[in-house]
């Protein structure tokens, strides 16, 4: 039940059916350990949130963090061109989006009018929150829509209002602390788990392992 989550400080623990997968048999444990957080956050705030379409011009913010780059890689699995933000030429090869934006260098504006003639992406996926949501507002087309992890500050929505955006707040531990929806988190984990032994997903994890 909910109420009854046990933590994972312990050996071995019970653990619900259907909230796992088998293990991708192209990856090691601490490859495939690093997997469940930050694709079933990138697949909801994709699929289940956005629902992205093939060919949708989409803008990835933090391209080579951990939800960023299993999002690069979904999308363009999708069939949809991506674009995302990093701060570095290393982090740029992180990240494999076809668009690179250095957003030091660059404002929302200018990439936009570079990269999309104008007009806005189709999809905005935050993952850094906090004023980068407020340039997420910005980045997306009229009635286009808007896909966050973090709404935990405060934000003028009038941008939003004007351009008639959709936002979504995607939250995966819902399944978990609610007892709804976890069937679906061993769905995701089991088609992913496909991609990657298909050779369309690669997770990055750090070269220092404990």
């Amino acid at each position: 039940e909910a109420g009854l989550i046990q933590g994972a400080l312990a050996e071995f623990m019970l653990v619900d059916s259907d909230l796992i997968s088998l293990k991708p048999t192209s990856l090691s444990f601490a490859e495939s350990a690093a997997l469940p957080l930050v694709t079933i956050t990138a697949w909801e705030g994709l699929f289940d949130r956005a629902q992205i379409k093939k060919e949708d011009n989409i803008l990835i913010h933090g391209g080579a963090g951990g939800v960023g780059h299993i999002a690069i890689q979904l999308a363009r699995q999708h069939g949809a061109r991506v674009a995302t933000t990093v701060s570095s030429e290393d982090k740029a090869k992180v990240a494999g989006a076809e668009d690179v934006i250095f957003y030091r260098n660059e404002k929302v504006e200018d990439y936009v009018q570079r990269l999309t003639e104008g007009k806005g992406f189709d999809v905005v996926f935050d993952t850094i929150g906090a004023d980068n949501l407020d340039k997420s507002l910005t980045a997306a087309k009229v009635s286009g829509q808007v896909v966050s992890i973090i709404g935990t500050n405060k934000h003028d929505l009038t941008l939003m209002h004007k351009k008639g955006l959709s936002l979504h707040l995607v939250f995966m531990l819902l399944p978990m602390l609610t007892g709804k929806g976890r069937a679906h988190h061993g769905y995701i984990l089991n088609n992913v788990a496909k991609l990657i032994d298909e050779g369309s997903i690669k997770p990055v994890i750090h070269k220092e392992t404990f």
